[in-house]
Order: C-alpha cells, then sequence, then structure tokens
C-alpha cells in the first residue's frame, strides 16, 4: 500500500521542535511539554504509515485538546476533510 507524504504533520512535527529549542534553558518544563506534543506527532505518524488506522484514531481520541487540533487539521490538509472523517471520525470546517 502507498501512502501520502504528510507534508502538513511533518511541519507541525519541525515547529514543535522549534518551540522545544526556544523553551531550552529558559523553562524546562514547557520544554517537557511540547517535547511530549512532539511525540505524539511523530506517533501519528508512524501509525499512519503502518496503516494503523483504528490504532492512530485512538492515539488522536486521547491527546490534550491543543495538540488533538493541530494534528487532525494537517491529517485534514494532507488527506482530506473526508479521510479525516471517515477514518478518525473528526469534521474540519
Amino acid at each position: 500500500m502507498t501512502y501520502k507524504f504528510l507534508e502538513n504533520i511533518v511541519e507541525l512535527e519541525k515547529n514543535l521542535w522549534k518551540e522545544i529549542v526556544e523553551y531550552e534553558g529558559v523553562d524546562k518544563e514547557m520544554a517537557n511539554f511540547v517535547a511530549m506534543d512532539r511525540n505524539d506527532v511523530i506517533e501519528a505518524k508512524t501509525l499512519y504509515q503502518k496503516g494503523e488506522y483504528e490504532m492512530l484514531k485512538g492515539h488522536i481520541d486521547y491527546l490534550d485538546t491543543f495538540i488533538r487540533e493541530g494534528v487532525v487539521v494537517a491529517f485534514a490538509k494532507d488527506l482530506g476533510e473526508e479521510w479525516v472523517k471517515n477514518v478518525l471520525g473528526y469534521e474540519v470546517n
């Protein structure tokens, strides 16, 4: 099975990395929180690439609101709103 490159998911991951770097040495606790969000994005990307859509949906369902919204919107931009609705169960307007 061929998977689409997730440009917006990768961009979200990169932006979180930049945010971690900005917090390093300034606010270690915030750097750790952002690192956890970034790890969640990486896990979502990995589950998608493995075709583990049920696990992906479960993973996204348990994310904190902020990062869940970011991941869902990024998937919608990469794969379309219909895919997100049918596979993940979220509507993006």
